[in-house]
């Protein structure tokens, strides 16, 4: 069979030589040789390869892996994906409301939107989706999933759960789905405006806005609270009118360089500050990043804020999208981003990477120092470091693992379908002894299949695996070693077996306002901007 290549492919050839001007000339035999050669390669393998191949999974394929060698945000997407991206970015579609995970195989939910499709059906965390009308859901990707459950509204389809073992039918309609980019705001310990921001998306600055001037009419503010914990970012431009709301218009919060950018390259503050001088704290940890630092970095960097918590996680890159043909699309990093004091906070260095093939980080050695607008010292190259640091109840190593496995999810989730009507109550000591036992048999468990799979992955040769197969870990000193890890850190695993336990109890205007009560790092906050000395302080 003789395949040739995809014409989009082609047009995307051409329209990057007419895009890049003098650019290419001097490497102009580089790539006319470099395309040459590929496409002289990809003629051979159609022609003379043993199997019949696919041409444009085989294309996909070699995309991707060349992208990949760039950095993990530049992407191809398929016509599908490109839909997909356009949905995601606009922030509206046909859907069930939720979010999953890949476990073993299949579909697992960890997370419902309160009042959507999914949740009207009593379809809860942690049931895994075994089958959608009929089709065996083992194996499939995330993309295969999502064109099953999305589509237009008020339309039906049938899923079936496996629930702690028990297999449930259910019939599901697609809903309109609208999300916000603040799921909570309202006034913390009587003066205080709180607000959990857990995207940019569209009008994410609006949202703010409208939240602020609410609790403005019913007190005057000591303080404001800007939640940026777990938030991954998104559209830079509401970025940049977040940190209006509080600095005024005309201010320079981020500028971009990159070969060939296009569009602004100094962003400006274009609207006018609704809180120009109000104690403001932006709460921060290792999940907050890209646009989440813009607005930490530069109010930092203007003095304008104290960050507190973690240090983020270190994504100074922008990307934009990039039409192709046949309706697929680029999504392709093309500029680095800079606060105003001048620093870029990328912390991995695609562009310098080690004999694996992983990319470097800066030695402290190697971060330039930048000065605030008040000559505070800040550093390039990590991400935002707090102005207060907090130790994260998260960042403990034995909370970590009962995270990373699921161990606290799965718990969360037995306790609940066991009594899924009760009231939520405060954890008991005799619950977290029973979870105590329940970790401590979970991670025994878990650390020897990791064993046995590290043994597969490092060795082909199947007898030598079935003769080290009975090999097992000294379960005593795991035993030892997780219960007093535990008894050590009761305090913040029962923290976070509560937050667990309201996730599922609590309706979202419930949830937030509890968890306000027990989140120590709100706490902070709070008791900090009621200290206006020590603020003051630490912007000095």
């Amino acid at each position: 069979m003789v395949i040739r290549l995809p014409k989009w492919f082609l047009l995307c050839i051409c329209a990057f030589f007419l895009s890049q001007g003098n650019k290419v000339v001097d490497n102009l035999f580089e790539y006319s040789k470099n395309i040459e050669i590929f496409t002289a390669l990809y003629k051979e393998l159609g022609t003379n390869y043993v199997d019949e191949i696919e041409p444009g999974k085989l294309m996909k394929t070699g995309i991707d892996a060349m992208l990949k060698s760039l950095d993990p945000y530049t992407n191809f997407f398929t016509e599908y994906q490109a839909e997909e991206a356009l949905i995601e970015k606009q922030g509206q579609y046909g859907g069930v409301g939720c979010r999953i995970m890949l476990r073993n195989h299949y579909p697992v939910v960890n997370f419902i939107e309160e009042g959507y499709a999914f949740n009207n059906a009593d379809v809860r965390l942690g049931d895994i989706i075994t089958s959608i009308n009929g089709i065996s859901l083992k194996d499939k990707s995330t993309d295969q999933l999502l064109s099953m459950v999305r589509g237009a509204p008020n339309t039906s389809f049938s899923i079936e759960i496996d629930r702690e073992g028990k297999s449930i039918q259910k019939q599901i309609t697609r809903m309109a789905i609208k999300t916000a980019s603040v799921s909570f705001s309202g006034m913390y310990q009587g003066d205080i405006a709180y607000v959990k921001l857990e995207e940019f998306g569209q009008h994410a600055a609006d949202e703010i806005e409208t939240s602020l001037k609410k609790m403005m009419e019913k007190t005057e503010l000591k303080g404001v609270i800007l939640d940026l914990r777990d938030n991954g970012g998104g559209l830079l431009n509401e970025a940049v009118q977040i940190v209006g709301l509080f600095v005024g218009e005309n201010r320079s919060i981020v500028t971009l360089r990159g070969q060939n950018v296009t569009g602004p390259k100094n962003w400006i503050t274009p609207n006018k500050a609704l809180l120009p001088n109000t104690p403001l704290v932006v709460l921060v940890n290792e999940h907050s990043a890209s646009a989440s630092e813009v607005v930490s970095g530069s109010l930092q960097d203007m003095d304008r804020a104290v960050i507190m918590g973690q240090t983020s996680f270190g994504k100074g890159l922008v990307q934009n999208y990039a039409s192709l043909p046949y309706r697929t699309q680029m999504k392709l990093t093309v500029a680095k981003y800079y606060t105003p004091s001048g620093r870029c906070i990328q912390r991995l260095q695609y562009g310098d990477r080690d004999e694996n093939g992983v990319a470097k980080t800066m030695s402290t050695a190697q971060k330039k120092a930048f000065k605030t607008q008040g000559g505070r010292t800040v550093y390039e190259g990590g991400g935002i470091d707090p102005d207060v640091a907090l130790k994260p109840y998260q960042g403990l190593e034995i909370l970590k693992w009962l995270e990373q496995e699921n161990i606290v999810f799965d718990w969360a989730n037995q306790q609940y379908n066991m009594l899924p009507d009760t009231l939520f109550q405060a954890i008991s000591d005799q619950q977290f002894a029973q979870f105590s036992q329940y970790a401590v048999k979970k991670s025994q468990t878990k650390l020897q299949e990791k064993l046995h799979k590290s043994m597969a992955s490092m060795y082909s040769d199947t007898q030598f695996l079935q003769q080290i197969s009975g090999l097992k870990i000294n379960s005593d000193q795991v035993n030892t070693k997780v219960k007093a890890d535990l008894i050590k850190q009761k305090s913040s695993i029962v923290l976070a077996l509560n937050r667990a336990m309201m996730e599922r109890k609590l309706k979202k205007n419930r949830f937030h306002p509890a968890w306000l009560l027990l989140d120590l790092e709100s706490k902070e906050a709070a008791q900090l901007l009621h200290e206006p000395a020590r603020y003051q302080s630490l912007l000095k």
